[in-house]
């Protein structure tokens, strides 16, 4: 059984479901404010500290006993035949870029999501049904690629793969811009990333299926807007707490049917994706 949050979601006393977590009382301690943050990769109180993997919480919340079957996952192995087939990370993520540059239509994704136009900049790339996002660093090196399943090949799960032990712990399309401004932003995805981009913001990502270690920030003392995705404002206020004065939590006013910045991007425009991000700004301004 492979067990997913709407799985365990009924068990749980007086649970809270956002998109990605589900916010519930602890079940190991007399927990009367929602403190247990339940994930796909497990559970952790805010309060107590319990911790576990999800087949734990719900062996104990419904008394059933998971047997977890094996599902492959295409992408487990990607790395290991690339690398083989081309030699490097680096090699892979200019092999990548190269084919995407010279046949324009394999990148329909990228043109859906507006961001098509910073193919050259950021080296993006299209290899075997995925789309490459070169990780750099400031020094313009290639230091790791995350990819993305093409929506053609959809997987089940696992649409994001990263290389292993990647150095650099965010995605940052732009290095320049970055280190040129006095406010950063940070979102949680690499699209978003880059519509920040387009709109002229120092934006940057984390990589995907990776928290933020307030550590990985030290070196930037900047100030540092957070945009958490709609519904997932309490990680971003956990890590505005670790950063002190540079961390800003932004709250956007999300248009109907949106849920990030990207989604505003397309269906709104740079313009106003840019509206709303100053708009939430204008809290800081007063405080």
């Amino acid at each position: 059984m492979n067990l997913t949050l709407d799985d365990i979601y009924e068990y749980l006393q007086e649970p809270h479901r956002y998109e990605h977590y589900i916010m519930a009382c602890c079940e190991y301690h007399d927990d009367i404010k929602p403190s247990m943050l339940v994930t796909q990769g497990g559970y952790k109180c805010k309060s107590c500290n319990a911790h576990g993997t999800l087949e734990k919480l719900y062996q104990r919340v419904s008394g059933r006993v998971v047997i977890r079957k094996k599902v492959p996952n295409p992408s487990a192995y990607l790395w290991v035949k690339w690398e083989e087939k081309f030699g490097s990370i680096q090699n892979i993520a200019k092999i990548a870029h190269q084919n995407l540059i010279n046949n324009p239509d394999l990148g329909c994704y990228l043109q859906q999501r507006k961001v098509d136009g910073l193919v050259k900049s950021c080296l993006l790339g299209y290899m075997d049904g995925y789309y490459t996002f070169p990780i750099l660093n400031e020094f313009g090196e290639i230091k790791g690629i995350t990819a993305r399943v093409s929506p053609t090949m959809q997987l089940k799960r696992g649409k994001y793969t990263t290389t292993h032990d990647c150095p650099v712990k965010f995605y940052v399309p732009s290095w320049r811009t970055l280190l040129k401004n006095d406010e950063l932003y940070l979102v949680y995805g690499i699209i978003d990333s880059l519509s920040l981009l387009s709109a002229g913001y120092a934006g940057f990502s984390s990589l995907t299926g990776q928290s933020v270690n307030p550590e990985w920030l030290e070196q930037y003392r900047k100030t540092i807007y957070i945009i958490p995705d709609k519904g997932e404002e309490s990680s971003a206020l956990e890590l505005q707490a670790h950063l002190g004065w540079r961390g800003k939590t932004l709250f956007i006013d999300w248009p109907e049917t949106t849920k990030d910045l990207n989604q505003i991007h397309q269906e709104y425009g740079l313009d106003m994706m840019s509206s709303l991000i100053e708009k939430s700004k204008e809290k800081y301004h007063y405080d």
